[in-house]
């Protein structure tokens, strides 16, 4: 049935995209003319969020594509399978954009206005500043059937200037903060209730992933370091379990990535404390904090991930963040930039 209601809301957007803009690519979105979605009704609200959510974890698909392949198929090549999508300010982006990109500013992004003339026969790349927020959107959006990847690292990995960046470049130095070995076990908790008035999953989806919108992206680490000693928060590791093993936050629990949406991994959340999600760089944290905020937890990402908390590569289970963009790739992508709001969406 859940399978039913997707099929049936996505047939007429996807021949609204086919006709409309999805063989433009970089070019502005046309208004929207929304449909009104089924009326069928459906399960728990709760329910209905946590299956779709452990579809999306459990799926086996790609969700990055790095900034040099970005500038290498749909900068150099042209390739018409790509079309990017923008999520930074409005300013940012009319400053410094990727050519080709078209614009949706983050916290509009979970409008059906923007999202159903998305084209449903392209690869849609999502960019911002560092990673974080494009992660959260990619969640969403390819919960409602879109084909999405995030340029990992956002415009940081396109660039060192924080003036084309819009923000921050991305951290030099791990700040090696303590870790332990102690694993820690949470007791099991009441799962969130939801007083949400949708009759079909995607009016659902889309009133969640609104209020999920409102709340902060990411954390930083100093401050998750602060509310740790303070013992005000409650940290979620979702790295794998030999890397939380080798070393982690002093107090996390461990669920990994794509078990987290299990009723019984669920139940060991509170839904009264914030809950800071750690990863490897913060991007698997930012697409679990948006899946935990959709179904009615408190939850915000660490910026960066272990990355920024410690230089041990063993305890981080990957690379330091510094040492994944050469100079190379950077100074080469300095470039194609064209300043401009000439494809800025409606």
């Amino acid at each position: 049935m859940q399978r039913l209601h997707y099929l049936l809301v996505f047939a007429v957007p996807i021949l609204m995209a086919i006709a409309g803009c999805g063989n433009v690519p970089g070019g502005s979105l046309p208004q929207s003319k929304q449909t009104a979605p089924p009326t069928e009704t459906m399960g728990s609200a709760f329910a209905t969020l946590r299956q779709d959510s452990e579809k999306f974890l459990t799926a086996n698909r790609p969700l990055f594509i790095d900034a040099q392949e970005v500038y290498e198929k749909v900068v150099v090549k042209a390739d018409p399978a790509y079309y990017l999508v923008d999520i930074r300010a409005d300013e940012h982006y009319a400053k410094h954009h990727i050519p080709g990109s078209i614009h949706i500013a983050y916290a509009d992004a979970w409008r059906p206005t923007k999202t159903d003339y998305l084209p449903r026969d392209k690869k849609i790349v999502i960019i911002d500043y560092s990673g974080h927020s494009s992660s959260q959107v990619a969640t969403s959006w390819s919960m409602l059937g879109l084909d999405v990847v995030v340029m990992k690292h956002g415009m940081a990995a396109w660039s060192k200037d924080k003036d084309i960046i819009g923000g921050s470049p991305l951290p030099c130095e791990p700040k090696n903060l303590a870790v332990t070995k102690e694993s820690a076990i949470a007791p099991d908790h009441e799962l969130p209730v939801m007083d949400v008035k949708a009759g079909t999953a995607w009016e659902l989806l889309n009133l969640r992933a609104e209020a999920a919108t409102a709340k902060p992206v990411v954390i930083q680490a100093d401050d998750v370091f602060a509310k740790v000693t303070a013992k005000s928060v409650f940290v979620l590791d979702i790295r794998a379990p030999e890397h939380y093993s080798a070393g982690h936050i002093a107090g996390a629990v461990n669920i990994p990535f794509r078990r987290l949406a299990e009723e019984a991994n669920l139940k060991k959340l509170p839904t009264g404390q914030q809950i800071v999600v750690v990863c490897y760089d913060g991007h698997a944290a930012s697409q679990a904090t948006r899946l935990l905020n959709q179904l009615g937890y408190d939850a915000v990402a660490m910026r960066d991930g272990m990355s920024v908390w410690t230089g041990d590569v063993n305890v981080i289970g990957a690379p330091a963040i510094a040492c994944a963009i050469p100079e190379r790739v950077t100074a080469q992508l300095n470039a194609p930039l064209s300043p401009g709001p000439s494809t800025a969406a409606t």
